[in-house]
């Protein structure tokens, strides 16, 4: 591989861009060596105080890791890396709640299209198992676990869809938007025992649907069920 030389003023900012154009296009890969301070420096035609900058900003966003001892090395990138904040900023943001219904119904329903796709008859059992451990919360008035249970149903869901990116996107937004509502989600489960089967026949369409092979029916189910849960969950953080 090659670098151009700088003549810019910034000059690490143009180290960085070229390193990130390499690292795009193929050409440096996530565990490569970057070659040494000093090297760099000769084949930038820059200082290596200029080299040592490019090298503190790309290690602060994350796109090296700088091991002592033993040099630098482009670090492979994380899809959770790049979610987790938008995931944290919607659900720190009380404002952007609903805004974050919105986005999640948008999402689920075309997850559940693609699981009534692609599912397989293993993971058809995983979220029935999760449909059944919802019952059985449901039974016992544990609305703790009422709630965690609706979240493995849906992730069960988001995986049988067999996209790993929108499994872990799916996975990360979950998360931070079942924290921030985990109090208003328990009541669905605790202070209305018809809002709680309601609950469970929808999952038990969602689930039917899936497994009739028919996205449009999925889907419909889906959104039928968010509809539903948005509206009661509006109650609590409105």
């Amino acid at each position: 591989m090659e670098f151009a030389p700088i003549k810019t003023k910034r000059l690490y900012e143009e180290i960085v861009e070229q390193i990130k154009q390499l690292i795009t296009d193929g050409s440096l890969k996530p565990g490569d060596k970057l070659l040494s301070e000093r090297e760099l420096a000769e084949q930038f035609q820059v200082s290596r105080a200029s080299v040592r900058e490019a090298i503190r900003t790309l290690e602060m966003l994350g796109v090296i890791d700088i091991r002592p001892g033993e040099g630098t090395f482009i670090r492979g990138i994380d899809t959770v890396d790049i979610i987790r904040p938008l995931a944290m900023f919607l659900a720190l943001e009380r404002s952007s709640l609903l805004d974050m219904f919105e986005m999640r119904r948008i999402f689920e329903i075309g997850t559940v299209s693609l699981a009534a796709e692609r599912a397989t008859q293993e993971e058809l059992d995983q979220i029935e198992a999760m449909l059944e451990m919802m019952r059985e919360r449901l039974n016992v008035l544990d609305p703790e676990k009422g709630e965690e249970y609706d979240t493995a149903f849906h992730y069960a869901v988001a995986e049988a869809t067999h996209n790993s990116l929108l499994t872990k996107l799916f996975k990360t937004v979950s998360e931070e938007f079942a924290k921030a509502n985990s109090v208003a989600r328990r009541q669905l489960y605790r202070d209305n025992i018809q809002n709680a089967q309601k609950l469970i026949d929808q999952h038990s369409e969602i689930l039917e649907a899936i497994r009739s092979r028919s996205p449009k029916r999925a889907s419909a189910a889906m959104l039928a069920h968010l509809i539903f849960a948005e509206g009661e969950l509006r109650k609590w953080i409105v």
